[in-house]
């Protein structure tokens, strides 16, 4: 079976006000994380949309579509209660084990390591201590979460019509 997400992972309580604005869908996690799904439409959108520019540092290109747009942090910030959020942007696709991953790790706009890039090491980041016999990833439950959300497909359309690349 494959697996295959894009997401943002938020640690802290957030404001179902915000979430609703910028139609995010919190999925519950481990303790205090949340995933909400995104993908490079999603974020091309928004950044179009509230007239931003630029991209959150990475340290490379992952060879998998990857949403880096900067407005990813100006959305972090105001759907966290916290004035300086700490989140992960992660993807994956996998088929039958085989496949890549990618993750980056964030405080607001500031890359906290770039140097990460695999899901266990932004999930550590983020407080999570691995269960015994599972890696952090299990630990949170990803591996239940294995594909995207229907909902997201708009952004495709929207982003089509306004001419934005991914």
């Amino acid at each position: 079976m494959g697996h295959m997400i894009t997401a943002i992972i938020l640690k802290g309580a957030y404001m179902p006000e915000e979430l609703t604005y910028f139609d995010l869908r919190p999925v519950a996690l481990h303790t205090d994380l949340t995933l909400f799904h995104i993908d490079c439409t999603y974020s091309a959108y928004w950044q179009f949309y509230l007239g931003r520019a630029g991209e959150l540092p990475l340290s490379r290109r992952p060879s998998l579509p990857f949403p880096c747009e900067i407005v990813l942090a100006e959305i972090m910030g105001r759907v966290s209660v916290s004035e300086a959020p700490h989140y992960a942007i992660i993807s994956t696709d996998y088929f039958g084990g085989i496949g890549s991953q990618y993750a980056n790790a964030f405080i607001g706009s500031e890359n906290v390591d770039p140097e990460m890039e695999k899901i266990n090491q932004a999930l550590r980041f983020l407080g999570v201590t691995a269960e015994r016999g599972k890696d952090e990833f299990d630990t949170v439950g990803l591996a239940d979460i294995r594909r995207m959300p229907e909902y997201l497909e708009k952004y495709w359309d929207l982003a089509e019509e306004h001419g934005l690349d991914c």
